[in-house]
């Protein structure tokens, strides 16, 4: 299976799943939607909010919401893929002499195709988005996952979701093959999508989709697509992530790999998080509250107060606010400088005979903590091993 790296900083990787996608009767105009689709700038926003904002949403709906297709994109055993396949089939049939088909090169025509599918598939299928906060983000860093858990315990908690990372997570998630030190990670789309298995038979099985969003400083760099089946059952995490990172094919596959296995395990721990019991998740739904505030306005009022909004967004913030004074020790022994103690995923023995097992999360601890000076400790280097997940 290929993997390209190109000028855009882009890598593209997904196992096969022997399906077709199931092609539209006829084609549509789509070219207004088009020109409202690329995205350069983030203005600060998550990026599906700007695909969003900049009214991309409303065009694809104007030109495909009245057509066979829309459902068929709703409905949930479509992939993203399949959103995508049928995207760049309109795209290579547009008329060579129309002004956008002579505008957009084979490698536009891709790229296009990427940003337009996750976010319809993310909007079409009501994504949530997620956040993290820095203290959450500070915590997992520093710990690791047992590569034996069960890939059920993993599962995004939504059909549609967009992880977007903050400012701890995007200093030690590397970007494959960065264009320049300040080439990150914005986020992640993460689509989890049962559908009729290609053995036939009635079958279902369920693929993960992982499309990581990269940025420099305020505008889009690029996107690392990974797809992969899963049974969300006896498959591990460990089993998981081999089989995906291992379709990877790439002149360096050190390097994407190891970028990879970082960025794909730290989704896995924010979504191990939010299986606990005790994890806090708090709603915010500001562009809600302030559209509901616009339907009891006039109308020149009410597309005044839309476009100030268009910057708000509903979504979730996972994590404690601050790190707790349990997260850190004393200052004795000065002889070792202040560092992390990692912490873990694991399951836990408990109930009579500790013959069942749950989910836990043993916090890692800052030790010495009382003689920081600075910034707090970043994270080690860990290279994967057989029985954890670490950072890399």
């Amino acid at each position: 299976m290929p993997t390209t790296v190109n000028r855009h900083g882009q890598v593209r990787a997904a196992s096969s799943i022997g399906r077709q996608s199931a092609p539209m009767d006829g084609f549509v105009n789509i070219g207004p939607a088009l020109l409202c689709s690329p995205i350069t700038r983030l203005f600060g926003r998550p990026y599906p909010v700007q695909f969003r904002a900049q009214g991309a949403l409303d065009a694809w709906t104007h030109a495909l919401g009245n057509t066979g297709l829309w459902p068929r994109w709703k409905d949930l055993g479509t992939l993203c893929w399949e959103i995508r396949q049928e995207i760049l089939r309109q795209l290579a049939c547009m008329h060579p002499r129309s002004s956008i088909a002579g505008q957009i090169s084979a490698q536009d025509r891709q790229r296009l195709a990427f940003q337009v599918s996750t976010n319809l598939k993310y909007h079409l299928s009501e994504g949530t988005l997620i956040e993290a906060t820095s203290a959450l983000e500070t915590l997992l860093a520093n710990s690791d996952v047992d590569l034996g858990l069960p890939m059920s315990m993993v599962a995004p908690p939504y059909r549609a979701q967009y992880l977007r990372f903050g400012e701890v997570t995007a200093r030690y998630l590397k970007v494959p093959a960065p264009q320049s030190p300040d080439h990150c990670f914005d986020g992640v789309f993460c689509f989890l999508t049962q559908h009729a298995s290609s053995g036939g038979a009635g079958e279902k099985c369920w693929t993960l989709e992982l499309v990581f969003i990269s940025k420099r400083q305020d505008s889009y760099g690029g996107h690392v697509s990974l797809l992969g089946e899963t049974d969300r059952g006896d498959i591990t995490v460990g089993e998981w992530l081999a089989e995906i990172l291992g379709n990877v094919k790439a002149a360096d596959e050190n390097e994407i790999h190891r970028s990879m296995h970082a960025a794909v395990s730290y989704v896995v721990r924010v979504f191990l998080y939010m299986a606990l019991k005790q994890a806090r998740v708090t709603p915010h739904c500001e562009y809600e509250e302030a559209v509901r505030r616009a339907a009891g306005l006039g109308e020149r009022k009410r597309v005044k107060l839309l476009q100030r909004s268009a910057s708000l967004y509903n979504g979730i913030l996972v994590g404690p606010e601050a790190l707790l004074s349990s997260a850190s020790e004393g200052t004795t022994g000065g002889g070792v400088t202040p560092h992390w103690r990692r912490g873990h995923f694991r399951m836990q023995p408990f109930g009579i005979g500790n013959q069942q097992r749950k989910l836990i999360f043993v916090a890692p601890v800052l030790v010495h903590a009382g003689q920081l000076q600075g910034d707090v400790p970043a994270p080690k280097s860990y290279r994967a091993g057989a029985a954890v997940v670490g950072t890399m």
